[in-house]
């Protein structure tokens, strides 16, 4: 039996596109009786078409691109990300070592992430895919539930220890002052929230167990306060809800404070960190304080060095960047405050991060003298000059997960 191969080639063209397109068949014929045995149909059309597609599709990329690019580059440059507090990335030199080592690269990436002309928009987006579409707990360790917004932090035992250190260091500086200490919990705790965080039992643990403590007093201030007692949109605490922090306190140092005496205001409102962090609107908070008329408050000057009258509660502080400044107007080396009608002539040096500034004003209820001391921005050397630490007095050494996990920034050798 033979067999026979034929082709047939045709050729014809699109009316629409006007593309040429070829169809080649094979068939495998029997020479006997004729028929087909087996067909084989190629078809080649124009790529033509393909290409076009993909040019158009590459110069509507590139427009997009570069629209962007323009847009980012001719809008006015961003001084400070009010959302998050701090200021953008600046656009980096441009130079043959930045190229060579990365460095370029990497600091572009951050220059264009910080100034993108959509950035704000895609940040509220994010947020709102994570939280609503996904129904996700938290979004980089942040979190938000039906009463507030805040953040997880673990603890950094390494810092914990370090801090201790740094505690004795300074209170053997006190000239047999009555030492006290205790830390404020992180507001995480107190969320409806089950994730790693906060760990308030660890925290107590490192603190108390920590060779050379056994001779200072250890204040437990979890039991204190409940979700209720901090800002919804940040993380410091309200100073009209400290009642049992006060209690705690007194209990242990030996005092009591009677904020019968204290008259109460509205201050203003503050859009606290976490309402720029989570990017989405949460609303504000209501700042409310407590006024003594007996109270007075100096401050160190960090330009002339020299202690000078100031304001307990700073109205100016309300419309700049962290209206929580209000209180004792904001970060200060050393601030001391008097009380003419206080309960007693006692003296407290009260060693505090930002939390304390509204705290110190209801404490002055129970001390003729509070001398507030951040060693963030002041030594303790720098500090002899101006204090002169009095036997008998109290020392307060409170700090939140700011300093906890980050006690390196104390100033203390």
């Amino acid at each position: 039996m033979q067999r026979m191969a034929e082709k047939t080639t045709e050729g014809n063209k699109d009316n629409e596109s006007g593309l040429v397109c070829q169809k080649v068949t094979l068939e495998n014929k029997d020479n006997e009786s004729g028929r087909v045995c087996q067909r084989v149909t190629l078809e080649k059309k124009d790529n033509e078409s393909g290409f076009v597609s993909q040019r158009v599709t590459l110069a509507i990329f590139v427009a997009i691109i570069g629209g962007l690019f323009i847009l980012c580059r001719a809008a006015a440059p961003v001084a400070l990300l009010q959302s998050e507090r701090r200021e953008p990335a600046r656009f980096p030199a441009l130079t043959t070592g930045t190229i060579a080592s990365a460095v370029f690269m990497d600091r572009f990436e951050n220059y264009a992430a910080d100034n993108f002309v959509f950035r704000e928009g895609f940040r509220h987006l994010r947020s709102a895919f994570v939280f609503g579409a996904l129904q996700q707990s938290d979004k980089n360790g942040l979190y938000l539930d039906a009463y507030s917004a805040g953040e997880f932090k673990p603890i950094n035992p390494g810092s914990i220890e370090q801090l201790t250190k740094k505690i004795q260091t300074a209170a053997a500086a006190l000239n047999g002052a009555n030492v006290f200490y205790s830390y404020i919990p992180d507001k995480s705790i107190y969320s409806n929230k089950e994730l790693p965080g906060f760990d308030s039992t660890l925290a107590e643990r490192l603190l108390t167990e920590a060779p050379g403590m056994g001779g200072y007093t250890f204040v437990d201030l979890v039991g204190a306060l409940d979700a209720g007692s901090f800002y919804r949109t940040d993380l410091h605490w309200r100073q009209t809800e400290l009642q049992g922090v006060l209690a705690a306190l007194g209990q242990a140092m030996g005092f009591d404070v009677d904020l019968n005496e204290y008259s109460e205001g509205y201050a203003g409102e503050l859009h606290g960190v976490y309402s720029g962090q989570i990017a989405l609107p949460i609303g504000t908070d209501d700042i409310g304080y407590l006024s003594c008329p007996s109270l007075s408050a100096s401050y160190l000057n960090e330009k002339t060095m020299e202690l000078e009258p100031g304001p307990v509660y700073d109205w100016d502080k309300l419309t700049g960047l962290d209206a929580y400044d209000f209180f004792l107007s904001g970060a200060q080396p050393l601030i001391i405050l008097e009380n003419r009608e206080a309960a007693s002539d006692k003296e407290l040096y009260l060693f505090r991060d930002s939390f304390s500034s509204s705290l110190a004003p209801l404490l002055a209820g129970a001390y003729s003298k509070i001398v507030l001391i951040d060693l963030r921005y002041i030594n303790m050397r720098t500090l002899n000059r101006y204090v002169e630490f009095k036997p008998g007095s109290d020392a307060l050494f409170l700090y939140s997960t700011l300093v906890l996990n980050n006690s390196g920034l104390l100033l203390i050798t």
